[in-house]
């Protein structure tokens, strides 16, 4: 596979873009009078292509919040035939890499904390962390995704002027994480799937936590939709009340033959000190 990264900014590029979006998900895409406005007015807009054919892209625009600019990635997608390769990884690199030349120093996007693909790549493999839990964040939602459950999301934050090197951020997260508390399991049922069990614990004593969510949740969501919002709400309550104590979403562990992954949560004023020995 040879694959290039470059920027998307034409017309044509966008509606190549705006293609593959409606391939990804099976909805209208962003209007092109929009993608062509924020990519003339600070936005970044990478593709992923092989052999000149669009297979991926990563959206994102200027935000602002307390009087901090940042930059706001708001849609990745790559085709369904081009996943599993990577792909999602070199994006955001790029992103990155065009980000810091341009002068912004924070991206921030938001994904559903149930989809382990998504939460692996952002806080394990980028070193991004979970900062806010946003309920039904888009409302309802038709596309195959996100259809029938509220649409929760984190909200992750990506620094760039303090960034780590992968291999610094896992070995911090492990550390931190080593003696963690298991708050949150996922327990068999009798039909090869899991169920959420929450650990009755006093959180206060622990220096880091776990959660778990399932390995394959549009598997589940698909086998059993009952199961799928229990997850949802489960993961709802407690995520938002470990964020409002304190705690940050900080890695992501998988481990062989288990199928769950799970958040390795500590500490927001101990990971902002572990940080800051950075330099």
């Amino acid at each position: 596979m040879h694959l290039s990264l470059q920027t998307i900014e034409t017309v044509e590029q966008l509606k190549e873009m705006a293609r593959l979006e409606e391939e990804i998900w099976g909805t209208a895409p962003i209007p092109l009078h929009q993608t062509l406005t924020v990519a003339k007015n600070g936005g970044i807009i990478i593709g992923a292509y092989e052999d000149g054919k669009l297979v991926g892209f990563v959206y994102s625009f200027p935000g602002m919040q307390n009087g901090e600019v940042y930059l706001c990635s708001h849609m990745m997608g790559i085709a369904e035939s081009f996943r599993d390769r990577g792909i999602g990884y070199r994006l955001k690199m790029k992103q990155a890499e065009e980000a810091r030349r341009r002068g912004y120093r924070i991206i921030r996007w938001t994904y559903d904390p149930l989809q382990s693909r998504n939460g692996y790549l952002n806080l394990a493999k980028l070193g991004a962390v979970g900062v806010e839990y946003v309920e039904n964040c888009y409302g309802e939602m038709n596309d195959a995704l996100n259809g029938q459950l509220p649409s929760d999301r984190f909200i992750v934050e990506w620094r760039l002027d303090r960034q780590s090197s992968w291999e610094r951020n896992s070995a911090k997260v492990a550390l931190l994480g080593a003696k963690g508390m298991a708050v949150l399991e996922a327990a068999p049922t009798a039909h090869g799937l899991v169920r959420p069990v929450l650990n009755d614990m006093d959180e206060a004593s622990a220096s880091s936590l776990w959660t778990a969510v399932p390995l394959d949740f549009p598997h589940l969501k698909e086998r059993d939709l009952a199961l799928a919002l229990k997850w949802r709400l489960a993961t709802r309550a407690l995520f938002s009340r470990l964020l409002a104590e304190g705690w940050i979403a900080a890695g992501a562990v998988r481990r062989p033959g288990e199928p769950a992954m799970h958040y390795i949560w500590v500490r927001r004023n101990e990971w902002l000190r572990e940080r800051e020995g950075d330099g």
